[in-house]
């Protein structure tokens, strides 16, 4: 009876909304009585009315121990950390409830789609295969998550390949199934497979666009009157397509008219694509990311790297080498050139630091220092783990992602000796060729050229910062350069990586690597001059921005 009216009493003061008294009220109740179930209930309701998130998980874990059968609470813990993007707690989630229901086909599903989320692949592939052992409801989804993580992330794509090209053979008429192993084909530098497939994927699907418009970045179009221009044209024109799919087609129209030296129709199509796109993305604040650089630039400063004892991790021998820049400033160029050396690894397109900022520090770099110093070590065994599942060759390897220029304070801090190649471009060549990409949600400045030019710049800031921290492991790898003088520029590019000259790295072109990036075609071709000055095409266009 007691236990009745002191919830009776703290729910008249959380109607009045007194939360600190009526909580404080619960939390008496809850120790005379920890499994009261009512208690636990107004204890997450306060911490959702609070904002107190960590007060609602720890209740309804609480209400889970209590109740491990309750749908209503387990769905409302993943909403929660699906909320936080909590990945590696949703997991173990749902590890959790596979362990009591092992025939539960959907939470090993589920718990493998999460273990990808949060970086373990391993888990990832145990899990979804354990779904497809048990039956699961459209197991070409599977499929298609299993190849994923076997091209992206394990350095695999011939197991890639033979995954969907099985679940072709159970599911023909996939359109996804097909764009996806055209997607790998494209990668490899196979031209026609990755233009079959993604034909077939339109003949499986006619409402496929994208896949009609990933036909256009295959082949260099050399004629207006060629018919994929047509089919282009009249997909976009249609009235009830897809605001996607809109997109990717103007993107692909801008492309081909450019292909034919038709640069205003390009250009007209392009700026559609962005305006389309741009409706679609989180507003750029420009001022939000000169405080975001400002305090990045504050953070890691020399004290910094003072103040962090770098002993336990200075020891680490072959560290990668990390390529980063600006977007589109030729990061995949200078990492083919590294692939066709017998001394270096590709570790490709990797997502580990960005993952860890985003899963970890979502104010970055706010709040890193100390949980960053408790968890370095473990931090560097993981990432260690999962990139050199792509050494195949030589001591070295490659680390390539663009946006890592953000994230150096945090590497150099774990790794002191890794060196950085910074690959820069002209400012408006390489601010016209991220406008001429969709680029995704992570990078909203890409849909306005003055957006454009305003991240180049803070980018430019930052390894400005970067170069001045660290003027013996930052080496500038110049596109315009390297187009004028290949032999010189790569010379010293590998003297840089302190590997000797092989001829095959001019002939980079020839290797039969995997490609993960919208440069794949572009750097299975001999050096060209082409995309260097090619802003001159677009002078008129460009006239508010060209000093």
């Amino acid at each position: 009876m007691k236990s009745d009216i002191t919830i009776d009493n703290a729910l008249q003061l959380l109607n009045n909304n007194k939360l600190a008294q009526g909580q404080e009220l619960i939390e008496q109740l809850l120790t005379q009585d920890p499994a009261n179930i009512n208690a636990h209930k107004l204890m997450v309701k306060i911490g959702f009315t609070d904002h107190n998130l960590a007060l609602a998980e720890k209740h309804l874990i609480a209400l889970l121990t209590l109740q491990p059968l309750s749908e209503r609470f387990f769905s409302a813990l993943t909403d929660l950390y699906q909320h936080q993007s909590r990945w590696q707690a949703l997991s173990a989630l749902y590890l959790d409830l596979f362990k009591r229901q092992p025939n539960n086909a959907t939470a090993a599903f589920n718990c493998a789609y999460y273990a990808k989320l949060s970086g373990n692949f391993d888990q990832a592939i145990n899990y979804y295969q354990k779904a497809l052992a048990l039956g699961i409801d459209d197991d070409f989804e599977v499929s298609l998550n299993l190849a994923t993580i076997y091209s992206e992330h394990m350095s695999a794509p011939t197991k890639a390949i033979k995954i969907l090209t099985e679940a072709i053979e159970k599911h023909p008429s996939v359109d996804s199934l097909l764009y996806n192993l055209a997607n790998l084909y494209e990668q490899l530098g196979d031209k026609e497979k990755a233009n079959h497939y993604f034909k077939l994927a339109c003949k499986a699907n006619p409402n496929n666009f994208t896949a009609l418009a990933r036909q256009a970045d295959i082949y260099r179009v050399n004629s207006k009157n060629d018919p994929l221009i047509s089919l282009l044209i009249t997909a976009f024109n249609k009235k009830n397509i897809a605001n996607s799919d809109r997109i990717n087609l103007g993107y692909a129209l801008g492309k081909v008219h450019d292909d034919c030296g038709e640069y205003q129709q390009a250009f007209d199509y392009y700026q559609q694509a962005n305006m389309l796109d741009k409706q679609t993305l989180p507003k750029y604040n420009p001022d939000q990311v000169e405080r975001q650089i400002n305090k990045i630039i504050t953070t890691f400063d020399k004290s910094w790297f003072e103040r962090f004892n770098t002993i336990t991790t200075d020891h680490v021998e072959n560290v990668p080498v990390f390529i980063c820049g600006m977007f589109r400033s030729g990061s995949t160029l200078c990492e083919q050139i590294l692939s066709a050396h017998t001394g270096i690894s590709i570790g490709g397109e990797q997502e580990f630091f960005h993952r860890l900022v985003v899963n970890n520090y979502p104010e970055f770099p706010l709040n890193v220092s100390e949980n960053f110093k408790k968890n370095r070590d473990e931090i560097l065994a993981q990432y260690l783990n999962e990139i050199n599942h792509f050494r195949t060759k030589g001591d070295q390897l490659t680390d390539k992602r663009p946006d890592n220029f953000l994230y150096l304070g945090l590497i150099k801090t774990l790794m002191p000796k890794a060196k950085i190649i910074w690959t820069k471009r002209s400012m408006l060549d390489n601010c016209l060729s991220v406008y001429f990409l969709r680029l995704g949600a992570s990078m909203p400045y890409s849909t306005e050229f003055s957006n454009i030019v305003h991240f180049y710049q803070q980018q430019e800031k930052l390894m400005a910062h970067w170069q001045s921290l660290f003027p013996e492991d930052i080496f500038m790898f110049n596109y315009d350069e390297l187009v004028e003088q290949p032999e010189e520029c790569t010379r010293q590019l590998l003297s840089f990586v302190e590997l000797p000259w092989e001829d095959k790295c001019i002939n980079f072109h020839l290797a039969d690597n995997q490609i993960k990036t919208a440069s794949v075609w572009q750097v299975r071709q001999p050096l060209y001059k082409r995309s260097s000055g090619r802003w001159k095409n677009y002078q008129e266009q460009l006239a508010p921005f060209i000093s």
